[in-house]
Order: structure tokens, then C-alpha cells, then sequence
């Protein structure tokens, strides 16, 4: 093949690329690879850089010389080197806790004592007793030297005078125990080591008032845009807080403005969340389009040309990375205003802009730069929302067309715009709401409809009282008017709360189940968009082999019996399952609010689908066919089990299987193994599980 048939191959494959392969098949594909190298075992990192490699090898082949069909080779070729280039990108971002984080040095054994010197790098939490700061580890002590390193921790600090006063940026010097944090120490409980490792965070300690000390600041580090973006954040929480607002106001006013959710309540969050309007509080991607549209809007009176869509565009990114100056530059904000400012620079580029391959785009660019960015929640919410938006509004809003010639027809197409923009974000958005929090908001409609139009008007009623909290009139002025429209947006969340189901809860969907309702959304959107024949009943067949996985599961769990002895820290918790229906045996701070255990049995009772819970205190007596307690004595479908506490008799010397040590309570285990002969032993904080011990 000669060289300009050569130079048409590589046209026309670069064609091909951009009309039939769209930007979305590259980020799937780069985020198998990641998926790959999160789930697989620690690879050494030859085996993924060699097949990077190959896989290059091969995609530079199949644009030489060479029969026409090789060209056809190139699109497969380059889906497989994002695949290898994923798996590269994740397993150099993958990291080993106990030598240390990702491109670090760290080199100390957990619980080994040692002082560091550290800098926060965030602002710091409160909690009732301890300040939550992450520091990053710069160096260790080793004798009289000092040690280069590099390395995040999480660090809870005790709170007194001097604790409360540190700040982003500050130095610290640190006697402390580094610990890896707590993995999943019962079944389907969430892995907070492995959050964390997303994260690039592998370690954490406790730090009481003595054993730290604060460091001069390092003069010759220039301040930095974040540090600078950290001190306006406080300044404008402090500004909120002394506006006098009520407390769950206060919480909603700096969560929306600023991000800083640490003042929000329990029931203000529940609250939002059974309203279907939690993302409100959440500072990510809607605030960010809220405040590009504000800016937009603000400039109505420029017309389509060329240069008013250029002069619109940069007033909208100025617009969106002030917002993010202002929220502290957190991650999510960080992520939003990376993805809008590319979809603004591609609509100003491109007389007909693709949105959609421009959102995609900023996807592939955001994962390349930080590949565990894919397994953020916001991330997912963000991009799926977005992506929803973009492809079933039209569509659903050509299932009702309305007359746009009077102002009450005007109307009442703005209003149907509304719900089918909430409806296509939600629809998008779904699969990974499921997998996440097992729940749904059946009226999210309504609480979107009323109050998400006008949270741009919040937020710059919001912002207008932080600008003038200094001025006596006009801040108090700003104050009443946020009051009432906080006062507004709790009334009608409390009213669709009040609404007869309006939060479906406990609903199972497992990762196959998740993987299967986006492809059948995808499919149903390729239908919708292109009339393409195979899709509708390839969703349709998604969508049928997602309801049999549920039914399977639900089958699998009426035949299933099993006991569960709980790690829940100083509680004692022992759940016997019966099919659908279980029996907790507990202490009785576990009986008088189940909620103290809840993080530690949730994962397990949804994924055992379990309709019913019996409580029954350890100290009761109870007994019907199914099981029997008393006399700290369990029988379980045959099985007997003992509870030692302080209060229990000596364990019977035979016919017992397993004897539970509660928390707290210290024995001689090995003597007690001997006297009692049975077949297990359970010790104190220690979880267990028997799935087919109950089994009949």
C-alpha cells in the first residue's frame, strides 16, 4: 500500500473513530481496565505495562500497510489499549497499606510508635470528642535523624483550646500509633479501608492533647490557591454563623453556599433524603450548573454569533471556578467545575456542540488523571445525572407536547420542562442510587419540582447574606429573607416526607443487578434516540435477567438458616436467620435502640432479605418452634450455644457446640476450651458466621 493509501487508511479509521465509536465507548473502556485492577489480585506492575505495551504494539500495526480489513482492526485496538492502559493506571494508583501509599515512603509497622512531622491538608471535622483532620506525612523520626516521607493519614485529634484552632495548612508535630483503618469486620459491612484506599489514604491514629504540637509554618512555601480558597470557605461559615439563624437552617445555608456540611443535624439529612433532594446539600455538580445558568442568564441580551457565545462562555467559567474558590475546592466541586468549564469550551468551539461526547470527554480526561475517581460516589452521581439529562429530556418531553403561544401555555411547558429534566437526571442516575443506598424517593418529582427551580434563588440569597453580614440593614435584611425561604423548603420536604410511601427502603440490588439496569437504560436510550431495532429488546431482556437475579436471591434467602455473631465493639449481638425472618439476641442497650448495631448488621439483613426482626435481651427467656433462650443458653435449629458474661453460671462441661464470650467479659480461654469440649469458640470482638449451621 502506498503512502498516501496509507495516509487515507488513518483518515478514515480516525473517521470512523469519531461517527461510530463516540467518546462513551472510550470511557467504558478505560474504566474496565480500572475495574480490572481494583478487583484483581496485587499484579506486579510489569504485567500490566507489558500489555500496554503489546497492546500499542498491535494498534500501531494495524495502521501499516496492510489489507483493508486490517484497518477495521484499528477501533477494537484502541478500546484494548484503554483496557491495558486502565489496568497500568490502576495498579500504579493501587497501594499496599502496610509499606505505605501510593508513590510514598512510609515504612512503619502498624501500632509502632513514632513521631512524625505532618501538614493538614483540609480543613478540620468536628465530633462530640475529636477533631478529624488528613494530614500528609512529610517526614519521620528515626533516632536523631529525620527521614523523608510521603504519606496521607487520617488523624483524630482530642479537643481542647489548642485543638480547636488549627486550620488548613498547618504543621504539626506528632507522637502517635499509626493504624490501618477498620475493614469489613462483618459480612456486606462497608469496607471503610477500601474507601479510604480510594482515596489515597491508608492510615490512621489518635492524637490526645500532649502528643502534638504545633510546628512554625514553613516560610519558604509560598501560600497556596487552596490554602487561600480553605480561609475564604471559614470566613463565609463564620459569616453564615453569626447571621442567627436556626440550627438546621445554619447547616442547609453553609452546605449550600460553602460545602461544609459538619453543622447539618441527622434529621435534616433524613429528611432531604426521603424528599428525594439530598443532592441539595451536597455541593457538586448541580450547584455548578445552578451557577453557570445564573451567569448565562445574567447575559440574556447577547445574541447567538460567534464571539457572544465566546463572551457568555468565559463569564460562565470565571462564574463556576469563583463558586469553586469559594466551597474550599473540595474534590466534588473541583470534579464539577473541570466537567462543566469542558462542556462550556467545547459549546464555544463548535457551531453544533456534541454535549454529550463533551461530558464524556471530561470523563476519559478526569479518570486519566486520577483513575479511583471512578469509584467516588459524587463522580457516578455527577456524570450519570448529567448524562440522563442530556439523553431523555428531549424525548420525554416530546411525549407531551404543549402550545408555547399564550403566557399560560408558556407556563405550563416551563413546568413540564421541570419535571421531565428532574425525571431524566433521576432515571439516569438510578441504578447507582440502588446500589448505593437501597432505596428510592417515590415523590422526588414533586420535592425537585417545588424547591430544586429555586435553589439558584437560595443560593444567591445565600451568598448576598455572607457578602452583607458587616452591614447592620442590609445583612439583617438578607437574614429574614433567606429565613423564610429555608423556612419554605422545610415545610414542603416535611410534606412530601409526610406522603404515603414516600421512601421505598431496603431495596436489594447487588453489582450484577446494578450492571444490568444501566445497560438496559443505555439500550432504552439508544431506542429512543436512534429507533435502533435490537435495542428495545435487548433491555428488555437486561431487564428480565435483572428481576430473575432478584428473584433468585429472594428464593435463595426463604431456604436459607444461619447464625451471626456480630463484631459491634463493646455490644454483644447474635442474629439467628430463619429463612426471611430473624432473631437478634442482644445486650439491652441493643434492645432499647437497634440503631447502635445498624452499620454493623445492615449489609447482612439486606442481603439475607430479611422481613421481620425479633429482639430478644440476652437476659430474657423466650421460646417457640423455632428457637428457645434462657438461662444465658441458645437452641437454634439443633444447635446450642452458650453466652458467658459476668452474670452467666458456669458453661456446661458437654452438649454445648459453641460458647460466646461477650465484649468485656475476660477468661482464661484455653482453660475454658478444655473443661468445656466444644466444638467452637468464640472470643470477644470477634465476628463469626455459620451459614450452614442451622441448615435443616
Amino acid at each position: 500500500m502506498d503512502a498516501p493509501n496509507q495516509q487515507q487508511t488513518l483518515t478514515g479509521s480516525i473517521t470512523l473513530l469519531m461517527r461510530r465509536a463516540p467518546v462513551l465507548r472510550l470511557v467504558l473502556a478505560l474504566a474496565t481496565g480500572i475495574l480490572i485492577a481494583d478487583h484483581l489480585p496485587p499484579q506486579p506492575l510489569l504485567l500490566p505495562a507489558a500489555t500496554a505495551a503489546v497492546a500499542v504494539l498491535l494498534t500501531a500495526a494495524a495502521l501499516l500497510p496492510r489489507p483493508r480489513w486490517a484497518a477495521h482492526l484499528f477501533l477494537p485496538l484502541l478500546w484494548l489499549d484503554l483496557i491495558a492502559l486502565g489496568w497500568l493506571l490502576g495498579t500504579l494508583r493501587a497501594a499496599d497499606p502496610a509499606q505505605g501509599l501510593p508513590n510514598g515512603n512510609w515504612g512503619v509497622p502498624p501500632g509502632k510508635p513514632v513521631t512524625v512531622a505532618a501538614t493538614l491538608t483540609d480543613s478540620p471535622r468536628s465530633t462530640p470528642r475529636m477533631l478529624k483532620a488528613i494530614a500528609r506525612v512529610e517526614a519521620v523520626r528515626n533516632g536523631p535523624q529525620w527521614l523523608p516521607a510521603s504519606a496521607s493519614i487520617i488523624l483524630y485529634i482530642g479537643r481542647d483550646s489548642a485543638s480547636t484552632r488549627l486550620r488548613y495548612g498547618d504543621r504539626l508535630l506528632l507522637h502517635i500509633r499509626p493504624q490501618l483503618p477498620n475493614s469489613e469486620r462483618n459480612p456486606h459491612q462497608f469496607n471503610y479501608r477500601r474507601h479510604l484506599l480510594h482515596k489515597g489514604i491508608g492510615w490512621q491514629a489518635f492524637a490526645q492533647p500532649g502528643q502534638w504540637q504545633p510546628l512554625p509554618p514553613d516560610t519558604t512555601r509560598r501560600q497556596s490557591v487552596t490554602a487561600w480558597s480553605k480561609q475564604l470557605q471559614q470566613r463565609l461559615v463564620a459569616r453564615i454563623q453569626a447571621c442567627r439563624l436556626t440550627p438546621g437552617q445554619q447547616g442547609i445555608a453553609e452546605a449550600l453556599l460553602t460545602g461544609w456540611r459538619e453543622d447539618l443535624d441527622d434529621t435534616t439529612v433524613a429528611q432531604f433524603r426521603t424528599a428525594g433532594i439530598l443532592h441539595l446539600l451536597c455541593v457538586s455538580g448541580l450547584h455548578v450548573g445552578i451557577v453557570a445558568w445564573l451567569a448565562g442568564a445574567c447575559l440574556f441580551f447577547l445574541g447567538r454569533r460567534q464571539w457572544h457565545r465566546v463572551a457568555k462562555g468565559t463569564v460562565q467559567i470565571v462564574a463556576i471556578w469563583l463558586f469553586v474558590l469559594i466551597t474550599g475546592m473540595a474534590p466534588s466541586t473541583l470534579r464539577a467545575g473541570v466537567m462543566f468549564t469542558l462542556l462550556r469550551l467545547g459549546d464555544m468551539g463548535q457551531r453544533q456542540p456534541c454535549t454529550f461526547n463533551n461530558l464524556c470527554s471530561s470523563a476519559l480526561l478526569l479518570l486519566l488523571i486520577d483513575p479511583y475517581m471512578l469509584f467516588d460516589v459524587g463522580f457516578q452521581f455527577s456524570y450519570t445525572a448529567v448524562a440522563g439529562i442530556l439523553a431523555l429530556r428531549d424525548p420525554l418531553e416530546l411525549l407531551l407536547p404543549l402550545p408555547f403561544e399564550r403566557f399560560g401555555h408558556r407556563c405550563a411547558h416551563y413546568v413540564w420542562k421541570l419535571v421531565c429534566i428532574t425525571t431524566a437526571a433521576q432515571l439516569g442516575s438510578l441504578p447507582f442510587v440502588l446500589y448505593h443506598f437501597h432505596q428510592f424517593s417515590t415523590w422526588f418529582f414533586i420535592a425537585n419540582l417545588l424547591i430544586v427551580p429555586f435553589a439558584g434563588v437560595l443560593l444567591a440569597t445565600s451568598l448576598c447574606m455572607a457578602a452583607l453580614a458587616p452591614v447592620p440593614v442590609a445583612g439583617q435584611a438578607a437574614a429574614w429573607l433567606l429565613r423564610q425561604q429555608l423556612a419554605a423548603t422545610d415545610a414542603i420536604t416535611r410534606w412530601v416526607g409526610s406522603l404515603p410511601g414516600a421512601s421505598l427502603e431496603g431495596l436489594y440490588c447487588n453489582l450484577p443487578m446494578t450492571v444490568l439496569l444501566a445497560a438496559a437504560l443505555l439500550l432504552l436510550v439508544l431506542f429512543v434516540r436512534s429507533r435502533c431495532r435490537w435495542a428495545l429488546p435487548s433491555a428488555a431482556a437486561c431487564l428480565l435477567a435483572a428481576a430473575s437475579l432478584l428473584t433468585v436471591a429472594n428464593a435463595k434467602a426463604v431456604h436459607s438458616h444461619g447464625i451471626a455473631v456480630y463484631d459491634a465493639g463493646r455490644h454483644l449481638a447474635i442474629e439467628c436467620f430463619d429463612g426471611r425472618e430473624s432473631y437478634l439476641v442482644c445486650d439491652t442497650a441493643v434492645a432499647r435502640n437497634p440503631a447502635l448495631i445498624g452499620y454493623q448488621r445492615d449489609g447482612l439483613v439486606l442481603h439475607r432479605r430479611v422481613k421481620h426482626t425479633t429482639l430478644l435481651p440476652a437476659d430474657t427467656t423466650f421460646r417457640n418452634t423455632r428457637i428457645a433462650l434462657g438461662g444465658h443458653t441458645l437452641l437454634f435449629a439443633g444447635r446450642r450455644l452458650f453466652i458467658l458474661d459476668s452474670n452467666a453460671p458456669a458453661p456446661p462441661a458437654a452438649g454445648t457446640d459453641a460458647i460466646i464470650v461477650a465484649p468485656g467479659f475476660r477468661t482464661d480461654t484455653a482453660l475454658l476450651r478444655s473443661r468445656c469440649q466444644c466444638d467452637t469458640l468464640l472470643y470477644r470482638y470477634r465476628f463469626a458466621s455459620w451459614p450452614t449451621l442451622a441448615r435443616r
